[in-house]
This record gives structure tokens, C-alpha cells and sequence, in this order.
């Protein structure tokens, strides 16, 4: 702002003030639906992973759940799969057999803690904006021999949340009749009430292909 010309510094400056303006009056309604929040209430758990979906389903929550609820966990289950990269030090190797001792699930444990929390600390922030902010965050890891589905109903068995919103990530009918989804499975077999909160319908329709004749 020092080396601005006046006119252009004047500018700049109500710029600033207008966005600080901004982010402590939406802060202030934040306060005000949190303290409107339902002591009573059901116990939502919110199923997210990195798809673009997660930010609808937070964003249906914020308008038609969360102010009911007496407390809110975002929880994110990753699954160890896939290929590990590390680096290697020479008392971790067999030069014999040219065996590495360290075990990759370790490594693949670390990173995925750490993109785990990543992903919840975003969508934590993104509630917040819209002014909500999640009692509990929790980070589930999947086994090599599990599967996401399993241990998101393992802790849904274990906390028995009243309702669980998650999303749906646009799977056909043929890719679910093989692969099977989250919110199917929840669905099918979680003990409490699940809400399939799908994209805008709106966003649904500017998807579709145009036909022209």
C-alpha cells in the first residue's frame, strides 16, 4: 500500500476493510446458528471423502440439519491401497536377499493419517465458513483385507449416531452392481437413519449433453 498512488491506495484500502467487514459479520452469524443449536438433538455423523460431492453434503447439512443436532462428527475413512514410495537406509536392508525389513503398511499408514487429516481439516474450515463447525473429527484407516465400507459401519456400531449423511459419487447402475457404493451399503445396513444427499439439480442438468438437431 506505500508505494500505491493515492487514489489506487484509497481504493485498496476499502477493499481490505470491506473484506475484513465481511469475514467478521459471517464469523458473527456463525456464533449465532451454533448457539441456536439444539442440545437435544440427534447426533449427525457426516461421511466425507475428496470427492467434489462432500462439499454438497455439507452444504445440505448446514442448511437443513445442523442447527438440530445436538453434536456433529466428520469422519473420513482411507483405505491403505496402493503403491508406497520411501527411501531406504542401509540397516533396513538385507543385502543377502536384498529384502526391505521395514513394512510398507507403516509408510502407507503415515501417509494416509496425513491426507486424512488434510481432507478433514478442509472440510472442517468450509463448514465453518458456512457456519457450522464439527464437534469431532474422525480419521477411520481401512485395512489392506477391509474396505472403507466396513469400517465406517464398524464406527457407526460402535458411536450409534442418530442419522448419517453422506454423498453420492454419480456410480451407474452397473458400477454399483459390481463395485457397490458407500451409501449403498450404509443404507443397507446401518442401524440408523442415512440421508443420500445427491448433487443440484441444477449442476445435473448443465451436465447433460445438448442435443442438436
Amino acid at each position: 500500500l506505500g508505494r500505491a498512488p493515492p487514489g489506487i491506495r484509497e481504493c485498496m484500502l476499502f477493499r481490505l476493510l470491506s473484506r475484513a467487514r465481511g469475514f467478521y459479520t459471517a464469523r458473527a452469524e456463525a456464533r449465532k446458528r451454533e448457539e441456536k443449536r439444539n442440545v437435544a438433538g440427534p447426533h449427525i455423523m457426516v461421511a466425507l471423502d475428496e470427492s467434489p460431492y462432500s462439499a454438497h453434503v455439507i452444504k445440505w447439512g448446514v442448511d437443513n440439519v445442523f442447527d438440530k443436532a445436538s453434536k456433529i462428527t466428520f469422519v473420513h475413512a482411507s483405505e491403505l491401497s496402493g503403491a508406497v514410495t520411501f527411501s531406504v537406509t542401509t540397516s533396513e536392508m538385507d543385502f543377502n536377499t536384498g529384502i526391505v525389513k521395514r513394512k510398507v503398511d507403516e509408510q502407507a499408514t503415515k501417509l494416509a493419517i496425513e491426507k486424512g487429516q488434510k481432507l478433514l481439516e478442509l472440510h472442517s474450515e468450509r463448514a465453518g465458513e458456512w457456519g457450522f463447525n464439527p464437534d469431532e473429527q474422525k480419521l477411520l484407516l481401512a485395512s489392506r483385507n477391509s474396505n472403507v465400507k466396513y469400517a465406517l459401519l464398524e464406527y457407526v456400531d460402535e458411536t450409534k449416531p442418530d442419522l448419517i449423511l453422506c454423498g453420492s459419487r454419480g456410480m451407474g447402475p452397473l458400477s454399483r452392481a459390481f463395485l457397490g457404493s458407500v451409501a449403498d451399503y450404509l443404507v443397507h445396513n446401518a442401524q440408523c437413519t442415512v440421508t443420500v444427499v445427491k448433487e443440484p439439480w441444477q449442476k445435473q442438468q448443465d451436465a447433460k449433453p445438448t442435443a442438436y438437431s
